[in-house]
């Protein structure tokens, strides 16, 4: 049995971290960590089902599984009433895609608005790859050149959503609310990450389209209008002006009531319903649909559930502990600004695929030396954004290769480079606002 305070109570949290890499399911990794945490701090079974029970199914990050669940339903009632459509539609018809430079603009609009609604980073892509592909590839764009616009443009719509993981994350950690938060974090680091993924998809661009153009069928496919039968049509519009409308308005009322984290929920089944509702589906249709769209994501849930114990253990063992009294004289002497810098570093080369757990691993970390050095928390967001989000990019995860399946791409080599390239210039942003403090 460990005792408190020792970096052997880290060891759970490095086998997790290893079994990731090793592509365990993240459900099995974090069981297989929960498991050797309960040896090593001497725990019985019955402790480990009192800290499921009480403690993963009533922490907030429980909740933000539940909102990751509600968001998959939301995505699905707008792409069956038509609505994910007509948006996507409508940003094509805007752009007018008659060159490389349009059509890498529309995809990453394209890409980071419906993200940034719903919540999804791979559900937004798959919505919009089919209505896109055809389009872009007549356009001139290559297969590893759209793989690049989806990753990078949908992760930075996770970054601006009101509802999405991220973002409800950091207003329950930081205590900020959501314009503070987009103000300070979600919308430099969103910024940033879309320069750089047009810039770097420009580069490859002429080369990629010697190894990784599309095929001439995909080049020469007409693009169908969203629905033929004017009823249908019509239909399709009231849900898409339906959806906007509700969802625009709640966000309104929620900031206005301060409602916060714990109004997301409400916003996305009240938009769920409404959107579902104007789009002619019955009470039952909207419900199965929603769970249609929610049971993709199940896993997600669960890892949450479980993910309170395994952080349980690791504290009960005194790990986190340890670790910041061995960090601590060395970020304490470096300041506020070597503070934001370290901590973001060590982050950045932490635990890919699972950034809202990442983001509550490192507020619980490094906190308190926050606390002491008086550090903004308007700034630690920041930090703990880049933190948690860059590992997706820094190695390639599920998202990563998630985007190069619905880009119908093999091109790994440029996604791994595009990686690196923007977990730098992502860097590059928190020194110099570390330097600005």
């Amino acid at each position: 049995m460990v005792t408190a305070p020792s970096l052997w109570g880290l060891i759970p949290l490095f086998l997790f971290i290893v079994l990731i890499f090793r592509k365990w399911n993240p459900i099995a990794a974090i069981g297989g960590a929960i498991i050797v945490g309960a040896v090593m701090s001497g725990a019985s079974l019955m402790d480990v089902a009192t800290v499921i029970a009480k403690n993963g199914m009533t922490d907030f990050v429980a909740y933000i599984g539940l909102v990751i669940l509600a968001g998959g339903g939301l995505g699905k009632i707008a792409e069956k009433t038509g609505v994910a459509r007509n948006i996507v539609s409508f940003i094509l018809k805007r752009v007018g895609i008659n060159s490389p430079n349009k059509a890498m603009v529309s995809t990453m609009i394209a890409s980071c608005v419906l993200s940034a609604l719903l919540g999804t980073l791979a559900g937004a892509n798959a919505i919009i790859a089919p209505v896109l592909i055809p389009v872009v590839a007549a356009a001139g764009l290559s297969s590893s050149v759209v793989a690049i616009l989806f990753h990078g443009a949908a992760a930075a719509g996770l970054l601006l959503g009101p509802f999405t993981p991220p973002m409800v994350t950091l207003m329950e950690l930081t205590g900020l609310s959501y314009p503070q938060v987009l103000l300070h974090a979600g919308l430099p680091y969103a910024i940033v990450l879309l320069i750089v993924t047009f810039v770097y998809s420009k580069v490859i661009l002429k080369k990629s389209l010697k190894d990784h153009a599309y095929p001439s069928e995909d080049a020469n496919v007409h693009v169908e209008e969203p629905n033929h039968d004017p009823r249908q049509a019509m239909i399709s519009k009231q849900a898409t002006a339906a959806f906007l409308i509700t969802l625009i308005g709640a966000i309104i009322y929620g900031i206005t009531v301060k409602g916060g984290a714990n109004f997301t929920i409400v916003v996305i089944l009240l938009t769920a319903i409404v959107t579902g509702l104007a789009g002619r589906m019955n009470p039952n249709q909207i419900s199965e649909t929603f769970v249609e769209g929610a049971k993709p994501l199940l896993w997600i849930f669960l890892q949450f559930v479980l993910f309170t114990p395994f952080i349980y253990f690791i504290e009960k063992m005194g790990g986190f502990e340890a670790l910041k009294n061995l960090l601590l004289p060395l970020v304490e002497s470096s300041g506020q600004t070597g503070m934001i810098i370290i901590s973001t570093l060590v982050n950045v080369a932490g635990i890919p695929g699972a950034a809202v757990a990442h983001s509550i691993l490192m507020h619980k970390m490094f906190l308190p030396t926050v606390t002491n050095l008086h550090v903004p928390m308007s700034i630690w967001a920041l930090a703990l954004l880049v933190g948690s989000q860059m590992p997706s990019f820094l190695y390639p995860t599920g998202d990563a290769i998630g985007a190069m399946g619905l880009a119908r791409s093999n091109d790994l080599k440029n996604v791994i480079i595009f990686g690196v390239v923007a977990t730098v210039a992502v860097m590059l942003l928190v020194i110099v606002y570390a330097f600005l403090l």
